[in-house]
């Protein structure tokens, strides 16, 4: 609990500043230590994916709390997101039992290793014109909103890792769109948890702690530390400059992809 609970300061922390809902630390962290804790090898990633989903309804909503009171969230974008994410994030969980552990495992590394790249190809990722919002038609949001809530619901991820690059091509400064992404997390987060709670209570060899694939000591060591970190994230994200902020952002990236590559 100890060690959930420092992660869970962490993991509060980047929910608010990075907008990646935990899932960036919470999936490698839990990938590391479920083993240990009794979890089946072959359910390792799908307990670690559920965890991350679960945890992130709370850190989203205390993110967006946090975020709404120093005015960095532009709700008519997530009124345009919201609603085609939360399509792509059905589809998403009602496909996850069909897929193994260690293929989630290889497409998390992908999707980071991916984000990188394109966002390092293009200079616009650090280097964006903010002084006039450009949004592209709603048939296009909407497709891109769907999919956004399809790849993150099925790797546990939050979204934060394609909705902010795709913020940042709109022209948005990294303070809003990070502040986007956490409350547009939470249709992926309400809907990928029911739906690995439910998967996860056809499991007859996981742990007693779980419910689903949701471990509930993580759960609560997470949540309850991210009660902490959250107001400390979200007062550095309102000081950052725009362009080191995406620096950070992306060099954040990098350690991710090396600890799910070389664990």
């Amino acid at each position: 609990m100890i060690i959930f609970l420092a992660f869970g300061i962490l993991t509060g922390f980047l929910s608010s500043m990075f907008g990646f809902g935990g899932g960036l630390v919470v999936i490698p962290v839990l990938y590391l230590l479920l083993p240990k804790l009794n979890v089946p090898d072959s359910l390792v990633m799908h307990v670690a994916i559920g965890t991350s989903l679960a945890i992130m309804i709370v850190n989203s909503i205390n993110s967006t709390i946090s975020h709404h009171r120093k005015a960095h969230i532009i709700w008519f974008i997530f009124f345009q997101l919201a609603p085609a994410i939360a399509v792509g994030a059905l589809i998403g969980g009602l496909s996850s039992p069909f897929v193994t552990g260690d293929v989630l495992r290889y497409l998390f590394i992908l999707l980071v290793i991916y984000t990188l790249v394109s966002s390092l190809l293009k200079r616009s990722f650090i280097e964006v014109n903010t002084e006039s919002i450009m949004m592209p038609s709603r048939t296009k949001t909407s497709f891109v909103g769907v999919g956004i809530g399809f790849i993150a619901t099925l790797l546990g991820v939050g979204g934060s890792l394609m909705t902010i690059p795709f913020l940042r091509n709109c022209r948005l400064k990294m303070v809003n769109a990070v502040s986007l992404a956490t409350p547009l997390s939470l249709p992926i987060a309400i809907l990928g948890a029911g739906t690995s709670i439910f998967n996860g209570l056809q499991q007859p060899d996981l742990p007693s702690w779980s419910f689903g694939f949701v471990y509930i000591p993580a759960f609560i060591g997470i949540v309850v530390g991210g009660f902490i970190g959250v107001p400390v994230g979200t007062r550095v994200a309102h000081r950052l400059p725009d362009q080191l902020f995406s620096k950070i952002y992306l060099a954040l990236l990098v350690v991710v992809v090396f600890t799910m590559i070389f664990e």
